[in-house]
């Protein structure tokens, strides 16, 4: 597989809806939130943490699979990477949103 094709999904990962919920839940709470938190923000986020993880965008630390559903209590913590791109994204939605509000503001014609 090329990195095209690699980037692709990476990107096809991230825009599945909740992604960003689950990467926002765990950097919430310092980087390392419980199953439970995370569910609470993001529907049904199993199949995404398993995804994020053979991203390598987060780890377990308890260990074990995550061939089985988790317990509200198993943990996940985001690795360095899984930390990076939360945080391009935080910035790509922030920026996003200045452009929307800017582009609604009506021109003042004597500001021109």
């Amino acid at each position: 597989m090329g990195d095209h094709d690699r980037t692709d999904e990476t990107l096809i990962l991230l825009a599945r809806h909740g992604a960003y919920e689950v990467l926002s839940a765990m950097h919430h709470y310092g980087g390392s939130a419980s199953f439970a938190q995370i569910s609470a923000e993001s529907p049904r986020p199993t199949a995404l943490l398993r995804a994020m993880a053979a991203e390598g965008f987060l780890i377990s630390p308890s260990g074990g699979t995550l061939d089985a559903d988790p317990h509200d209590e198993t943990c996940f913590r985001l690795t360095a990477k899984g930390e990076a791109i939360f945080c391009h994204l935080r910035r790509l939605r922030e920026w996003i949103a200045s452009r929307a509000t800017s582009a609604t503001r009506p021109i003042d014609p004597l500001s021109t």
